[in-house]
């Protein structure tokens, strides 16, 4: 683990002894390679360096999660181990029209507070947009973009994923996605009860 916490690496196997410790170490290493291979390099050049190996593990470590779920459905299960690591998400089901999508909204970025101690003025280029690029590359047909940016001003980071739906998946879906409506429908038309009530009286009193 310390091998690889001084290169901002993270392997499969040191995914059971993360902790928001150790995740802020890897964060910190990962700004001092990236700002050193800079000096070196160039920006560009940099970024493909910090991007070798990248694809591969983002294969293996998010490919465990959205192989054989839909992107939201493996989000929420991956959803803990960001936790550890000191994000707070919340996970939002966008599919239809035959496109698996979710927008992943992150309340909190640990690696926020730390970037201007390294010379970035934000950290998305050395971490969110490196993240969404290994994504695109590890699986050829996700689509990814950012939405929304803290580090720019706005309340929440968004990240919007998106690919065809899985023909498996997608029958699992549909039947779990009529369930659902049906049922938010009877809870939102209860809880409307309250409202429509007060809606009447308030006519009632215009008469």
């Amino acid at each position: 683990m310390e091998k690889d916490l001084v290169t901002g690496n993270l392997r499969m196997e040191d995914i059971i002894n993360i902790d928001e410790s150790k995740a802020m170490k890897l964060f910190r290493n990962r700004f001092i390679r990236y700002k050193k291979l800079v000096e070196e390099i160039g920006d560009e050049a940099a970024f493909e360096k910090m991007m070798e190996k990248y694809p591969q593990q983002q294969q293996a470590l998010m490919g465990t999660f959205i192989d054989n779920n839909t992107l939201a459905q493996g989000f929420k299960k991956a959803a803990p181990l960001l936790g550890l690591m000191g994000f707070v998400m919340e996970i939002v089901d966008i599919s239809q029209n035959g496109t698996d999508a979710a927008l992943e909204i992150q309340r909190v970025c640990p690696v926020l507070s730390i970037a201007k101690e390294y010379g970035f003025a934000q950290p998305c280029h050395v971490f969110c947009e490196m993240e969404q690029e290994a994504t695109k590359r590890a699986f050829p047909g996700i689509k990814a973009a950012i939405l929304s940016k803290q580090a720019e001003g706005d309340c929440v980071c968004v990240f919007k994923y998106e690919r065809p739906t899985k023909k498996v998946i997608a029958s699992t879906t549909s039947m779990q996605s009529v369930f659902t409506q049906l049922f938010n429908r009877i809870i939102n038309l209860v809880g409307l009860v309250p409202s429509l009530i007060n809606i009447g009286v308030k006519m009632l009193k215009m008469r």
